[in-house]
């Protein structure tokens, strides 16, 4: 079957956006998902490019990674609000391939720049601490409406929280945390005396 010149472009694009993706770090299922392409395909294409197998294993995830830590909900509310602005932008209610990539480079450029790391933050390379993959996860959750942008009534940051959470458990990262005697930052949810 020849291929129209048209389908040729598509599939050179799809190609195109799966190298930036595996570059970043993606796994196979992930740019099947977000690339339509085979999975076959997917890992001839990983292998190609990475020169080596991929990863085998299950993908992350975990429903609640945000709330484990404000420092996962602060990158977590990063990301994803990058995400709500190119959706708003281009009138879309889902994210396309090419607005992740760009959202996640971001991101990834806008954390390496932290001059104040927490613990958690200077122990992850470059401040990383959203792998691509964890970040396709969220980006579902979101589109899926199992989470949700919100505006701190104290400090108007946007954060995300899980719509499944009670209101009282849907902290803002910045404000609804208090750090003990190692300087780990927690939510205020899990301290019961007062704080300083």
């Amino acid at each position: 079957m020849i291929r129209s010149p048209l389908n040729r472009l598509s599939i050179g694009y799809e190609l195109t956006l799966a190298d930036r993706l595996f570059r970043l770090g993606a796994r196979p299922p992930v740019v099947c998902s977000l690339c339509h392409i085979g999975k076959k395909t997917a890992i001839r294409l990983y292998k190609t490019i990475l020169q080596q197998s991929p990863k085998q294993g299950l993908l992350p995830y975990d429903a609640y990674w945000i709330v484990r830590s404000s420092g996962n909900n602060s990158h977590a509310s990063i990301f994803l609000g990058l995400i709500d602005d190119f959706s708003e932008q281009q009138s879309q209610t889902d994210f396309n391939t090419e607005a992740f990539i760009t959202a996640y480079e971001l991101y990834c450029q806008v954390v390496a720049n932290n001059l104040r790391p927490s613990k958690q933050e200077a122990s992850a390379p470059q401040s990383v601490l959203l792998n691509i993959n964890r970040a396709w996860q969220l980006a579902g959750q979101l589109n899926a409406k199992e989470m949700a942008l919100v505006i701190c009534d104290k400090c108007h940051a946007r954060y995300v929280v899980l719509s499944s959470m009670p209101k009282p458990f849907q902290q803002c990262p910045i404000c609804d945390v208090w750090a003990d005697k190692t300087g780990r930052r927690r939510w205020t949810t899990v301290n019961t005396r007062p704080h300083d």
